[in-house]
């Protein structure tokens, strides 16, 4: 590494379970962030603050007024502005040294292994149903580590599916009914600090697998705001998944 490098990430390189291999590690992978609402814009300020070597953005939305409550890469000079632009220029600016690669267009079975390709690890910071199943068939297809969130009013979860692991679950495996109508963020009541929370601790979950800190299990963590409550769920796999028990081990 060179001496700047080693300067600039030396808060992660005196952690025993990083150190100047993990550090490594983190500059050499290649991420997807899918969906820059309050999660995904959370979540890549740190990824890219961290060293990621590549970040691919991938969303097609614009910015509006709304956003500006807790999405913290936009701001009001950037009103009506494609937000995947936006946060490429402004990542950028906090670290020069990450490839960031900005992909607006919304991602969907037609285009998912085109648009995914490359990535090793995937977050889901989606807001709409069909989309965290395509990214969930997809990271299952291809064994790779999903991280997804979600959150609404005073409440939100996250969690991880490491599918190289083969008794990982799949997103169907516990959210059943995935064809209900979707509450997205442009309908539903947020509190602004939890995306911060939950998009800080994907991308925390996503670090320590890239420096392979823990064991490969899938879990679920619950974050109640009002009750500032924490609840842990170890996620199992449903032997009748009508979709992880059709694929070839």
């Amino acid at each position: 590494m060179k001496d700047k490098d080693l300067l600039r990430y030396s808060r992660h390189i005196m952690l025993p379970e990083i150190d100047i291999d993990g550090q490594k590690s983190i500059s050499s992978s290649r991420i997807a962030v899918v969906g820059l609402g309050g999660l995904g814009c959370s979540a890549s300020v740190y990824l890219t603050a961290s060293g990621i070597g590549e970040l691919n953005l991938i969303d097609n939305d614009f910015i509006d007024l709304t956003n500006l409550q807790r999405q913290i890469l936009f701001s009001e000079v950037d009103l009506n502005k494609k937000k995947v632009e936006i946060a490429e220029k402004k990542l950028l600016s906090l670290n020069d040294s990450v490839k960031v690669n900005s992909k607006n267009i919304r991602l969907d079975n037609s285009n998912i292994d085109e648009i995914l390709e490359g990535s090793e690890l995937i977050l889901d910071c989606t807001d709409n149903f069909e989309t965290r199943k395509a990214i969930n068939a997809y990271c299952l297809n291809e064994k790779k580590i999903l991280i997804s969130g979600s959150s609404q009013g005073w409440k939100g979860q996250f969690f991880t599916l490491d599918f190289r692991n083969e008794n990982s679950p799949c997103y169907q495996c516990f959210f059943e009914d995935l064809n209900g109508e979707d509450l997205t963020c442009r309908e539903s009541s947020i509190f602004s600090p939890l995306v911060g929370i939950i998009g800080s601790f994907m991308a925390s979950e996503l670090i320590k697998k890239v420096v392979s800190i823990g064991e490969l299990k899938s879990e679920m963590i619950e974050i109640d705001l009002m009750q500032n409550k924490f609840n842990r769920l170890n996620l199992r796999k449903n032997k009748n998944c009508l979709l992880c028990s059709k694929v070839k081990k």
